[in-house]
């Protein structure tokens, strides 16, 4: 993937629900619950260990800026923030990007065990 065919490299400014200086957040195409959201380097790089030291310390203001949003907009009671690096981690747009997944009490398949048990399950 080049930055040319990159989906994520070029977005739409419509598409943007929030930025700062080296990231942006929007919708996630195919979210896993209302709110799913994804936080992308405005930059091209695969993964989160090719970000600079600049991106890295940008990223956090991106994470509470949009939970703040998604708090108001979904009221969720909780959180599942996931970075999948590399195919074998089911990353599959190699350009980095960071999902915020709200999560709610009345969700039907609520899998137990944490992050393992997100993790784990598969469709």
């Amino acid at each position: 993937m080049t930055e040319l065919t990159c989906p994520f490299c070029f977005p739409d400014k419509n598409d943007i629900i929030f930025q700062n200086s080296l990231w942006y957040a929007r919708w996630d195409a195919f979210p896993a619950t209302p709110g799913h959201l994804l936080v992308i380097p405005f930059r091209h790089c695969p993964d989160i260990f090719s970000t600079t030291p600049e991106e890295q310390a940008a990223l956090p203001e991106m994470l509470f800026s949009t939970r703040a949003l998604l708090e108001e907009r979904f009221t969720p009671a909780g959180y599942n923030i996931v970075i999948n690096t590399g195919a074998a981690a089911d990353q599959r747009v190699m350009h980095c990007h960071v999902h915020l997944i709200p999560r709610y009490n009345e969700e039907s398949k609520n899998p137990p065990g944490g992050i393992r048990g997100f993790v784990m399950e598969r469709p």
